[in-house]
């Protein structure tokens, strides 16, 4: 017959946990595991089953995709005109010469979402850029004005 063990709420304080598996150091110190960079067992075995077949493999593919072959085509064009992980942008920010013209371009852009002709991950993206000069222009105004203050203190008495 199996004993129930008391709900955990209703466990005496003092009773013992059981011991938890330690995660985070599976292998002994100085033994980190496979070695970086180190393949598997699988990608060695089809890196020797390809290795003296590439040069005619890519050759088949070409010959598959020229006769119509929709997917070997796919991968062709792959290869010779990468995806774009973006497109570019009908829009265009108005210019900005220093910490002023930010505030301009921001309401621009927060316009055109309202408009419609930017998307919220596209706006996201300009106003990354535009965090980017405010804080070049931050940085390049405090180093000018560090600079100021460096040359009053040296021509002092």
């Amino acid at each position: 017959m199996l004993e129930k063990s008391p709900p955990k709420g209703l466990q005496p304080a003092n009773a013992e946990a059981p011991p938890k598996k330690m995660r985070g150091r599976p292998f002994q110190r100085g033994n980190s595991g496979r070695p970086r960079g180190s393949k598997n067992r699988t990608t060695r075995a089809l890196e020797e089953l390809v290795a003296g077949q590439a040069e005619k493999l890519a050759q088949k593919t070409v010959e598959l995709a020229l006769a119509g072959n929709v997917k070997c085509l796919q991968m062709c064009l792959d290869r010779v005109m990468p995806r774009r992980a973006g497109r570019p942008l009908d829009f265009t920010l108005p210019p900005v010469k220093d910490a002023r013209d930010i505030v301009v371009a921001m309401a621009a852009i927060t316009t055109a979402v309202n408009d419609g002709s930017l998307t919220a991950e596209e706006a996201g993206q300009l106003m990354h850029i535009l965090n980017g000069y405010t804080k070049a222009l931050e940085t390049h105004d405090l180093a000018a004005r560090i600079a100021a203050l460096e040359s009053q203190l040296k021509t002092r008495p």
